[in-house]
């Protein structure tokens, strides 16, 4: 009975399970047992467990690569030095301190010099036509102011490499050459067109020229050309403005009443205590008349009303050097009371 219970017992669970028994040969019987053996073809399978550690091991030291290769990137975006390059700055001597090595003093020339020397076009130069004459000739009457050959707080004038009457800095900041004393190939001298308030760097009024801008003081009821890059600023109220460029050389003009209603003249020699009037001083307009200091600094002009006397001055702002002294003669040119 028992022997019949254990030959049976695998064929129930097989049968409740629903799963096929291996296939397998009894290789002998004893006694009614059946002894199974493992199929022929499982016994020379190749055991992968060793396969399985190696592939383990390789994840883990690739993973702890990865680990490293990020934690040094993060090390080196957080916590590396910025690199710094640094453009050495030329040395510029202050323009205030004298030079220690002797040198022979530079040799300036007045406007009328130069223009006398210079044949732009093959044609002899001189200055434009005035405001109400056309410029179609290469030939004309001189008109320009002479820009006086020293000062008196011993100032000089900028460099000048083609000797136009423009200084090297002031034709930068109008796009002219600085090689070539008429830009603009018309036949006349750059420094000529801009005296005269006509443009340097082509055709038509300096108005045209994009490196020139228009101020209006609508207070006292006056416009001014200036440079379009300088800085202009109202200190206190309309009655002062500067326009200062960028090397801190500028232009101010600052407006007082004429409470005692003087003239001119008795004004100039009362403020400024001087015994006479130099009539080489005197510059006039179509509405207003004035009189400039002995170094060209300075103007001091009134309307024809006598309401108000307006002071222009240049100043180079520290400096010995005029940078822009053809500028402020332009800007003193251009300078118009509005009726």
């Amino acid at each position: 009975m028992f022997d019949f219970f254990k030959k049976n017992k695998p064929e129930l669970l097989a049968a409740e399970n629903k799963i096929p028994e291996p296939d397998a040969k009894p290789l002998a019987k004893i006694d009614h047992i059946a002894i199974h053996v493992m199929p022929e073809r499982f016994r020379h399978q190749i055991v992968k467990h060793s396969s399985a550690k190696t592939t383990g091991l390789a994840i883990m030291i690739g993973g702890i690569g990865f680990l490293i290769i990020i934690s040094a990137s993060l090390y080196y975006f957080f916590f590396r030095k910025p690199s710094v390059i640094i453009t050495p700055e030329p040395l510029i001597a202050p323009s205030n301190q004298p030079d220690q090595t002797e040198q022979p003093a530079a040799e300036i020339n007045t406007p009328e010099e130069n223009l006398s020397a210079l044949t732009a076009t093959g044609t002899e130069m001189s200055t434009l036509p005035t405001d109400n004459q056309a410029a179609t000739s290469t030939v004309a009457t001189s008109t320009a102011e002479t820009l006086p050959e020293e000062t008196a707080v011993s100032f000089s004038f900028g460099s000048d490499s083609d000797n136009d009457g423009l200084t090297d800095i002031e034709e930068i900041l109008l796009s002219t050459g600085t090689s070539t004393p008429d830009s603009d190939g018309d036949g006349y001298v750059d420094g000529a067109e801009v005296l005269n308030l006509y443009d340097p760097a082509g055709d038509g009024k300096l108005a045209a020229n994009s490196n020139i801008a228009l101020y209006e003081n609508k207070t006292f009821a006056y416009e001014i050309f200036y440079p379009a890059t300088w800085q202009t600023s109202v200190n206190g109220g309309d009655d002062s403005l500067m326009f200062k460029s960028g090397d801190n050389q500028f232009v101010q003009i600052i407006v007082q009443p004429n409470a005692n209603k003087q003239a001119l003249d008795a004004w100039y020699a009362e403020q400024l205590n001087v015994p006479a009037i130099n009539e080489a001083d005197r510059v006039d307009s179509a509405n207003w008349q004035g009189l400039k200091s002995s170094d060209g600094l300075n103007l001091y002009l009134m309307d024809k009303k006598q309401n108000y006397i307006f002071s222009l001055t240049y100043n180079p702002g520290g400096s010995n050097i005029l940078e822009y002294f053809n500028i402020f003669q332009m800007m003193i040119k251009s300078f118009r009371l509005k009726e």
